[in-house]
């Protein structure tokens, strides 16, 4: 449930997910992943959808750390940390949460005679029938690190697909219970939205000579650094940001975008279709609201100056970061209900097995 189940979007993106999953998939050997690892009320979880799970929270937990690349990725699961837990412990907690709390809203589900409708089950098991040489790559990598067929990966759809539903049921018919006081949702806008501006610096030069040499090139970036500091004290000194951006600025974004990116804590714009580099989105994240970052933040473009400015009900996107915020808390008011619900379920968890499977 990518945390849960509050990332409903991501969630039902199912393919997207998988695909995005697959770039720092590792390998598996042995029938072992057909064994039963876990019991939910008698449903039988096995090795090979568990691993599924610990691929989804590997990814999303590295997404949630700024790791962009797979070196990185490798970095942090030997030696990194997650609240001062090693981060291959993290993400095994986080797949297990996630993989129990599904089959809870499985057999809720059950219970409530809540079922798909056919267009929702047939997208859940679509990819059964792909045929494109994407999809069949990534259906062999995937079966290669995890164990998981298609036949497994469609289930694991569509116990998706059917606690998503089960949400939808829950939050209906319990609406008032499970509709956020206005302070939370002002918190998780603060806390998941950013509306930032910076002053780039490039650390390379942009033109070239007519030989197609690069001019000054020598000493550059030392250069770029001290005009960076310099732009930097003149911000924290309180100067007219706009004015720093349109004097020093060299991002062509900052032109098109005069009011600033709108960025989740992940990096990504709202509409999802890019991202900024992990250096920047947590230089953004470090300031609260009108406060310019003290630091230089450098990444490979160069050095930001970043302000963080505030997100207020008259900026454009604001109706749609206020219902996803909602939706973020919803979802994490869902994992509670969840998780209420196991005192009354028999869950057993084969620790001896799940203890040896190692994130790669």
């Amino acid at each position: 449930m990518l945390k849960g189940l509050k990332s409903a979007i991501k969630w039902i993106a199912a393919v997207v997910i998988i695909c995005v999953v697959l770039g720092f998939l590792a390998s598996i050997n042995g029938l072992s992943v057909s064994r039963t690892v876990i019991t939910v009320a008698g449903n039988e979880i096995t090795e090979a959808e568990f691993k599924y799970y610990v691929e989804m929270a590997k990814q999303t937990i590295a997404s949630e750390q700024g790791i962009a690349d797979e070196e990185a990725l490798k970095d942090f699961l030997k030696n990194g940390e997650v609240d001062g837990k090693p981060a291959a412990d993290v993400i095994k907690e986080r797949a297990l949460e996630d993989v129990i709390r599904t089959e809870i809203a499985v057999v809720k589900a059950t219970e409530e005679k809540v079922t798909l409708s056919d267009e929702e089950r047939s997208a859940a098991r679509s990819v059964i029938s792909a045929t494109d040489a994407e999809t069949v790559e990534m259906l062999k990598e995937t079966k290669k690190a995890t164990g998981a067929d298609k036949y497994l990966i469609a289930d694991i759809m569509e116990k998706i697909y059917l606690s998503n539903a089960y949400y939808n049921f829950v939050t209906t018919q319990n609406k008032e219970a499970f509709t956020p006081a206005e302070y939370k949702v002002l918190a998780e806008i603060e806390n998941s939205y950013a509306r930032v501006k910076h002053v780039l610096v490039q650390n390379q030069p942009t033109e070239q000579n007519e030989d197609g040499t690069v001019p000054d090139a020598e000493g550059y970036a030392e250069k770029a650094k001290i005009k960076a500091e310099e732009v930097l004290a003149k911000a924290v000194a309180g100067e007219d940001f706009d004015a720093l951006i349109k004097e020093y600025g060299e991002d062509p974004g900052m032109e098109s975008t005069p009011d600033g990116y709108v960025i989740d804590k992940t990096g990504y714009l709202l509409d999802g279709s890019s991202a900024m580099v992990p250096e920047f989105t947590k230089g953004t994240f470090a300031v609260g609201s009108n406060e310019v970052n003290p630091e230089l933040v450098e990444s490979s473009y160069g050095w930001h100056i970043i302000k963080r400015c505030d997100l207020t009900p008259t900026h454009a996107d604001y109706a749609t970061i206020e219902e996803n915020a909602k939706s973020i808390i919803m979802y994490d008011m869902f994992d509670a209900y969840l998780d209420e619900a196991k005192a009354s379920m028999e869950i057993n968890v084969k620790e001896n097995v799940i203890s040896k499977i190692k994130v790669k």
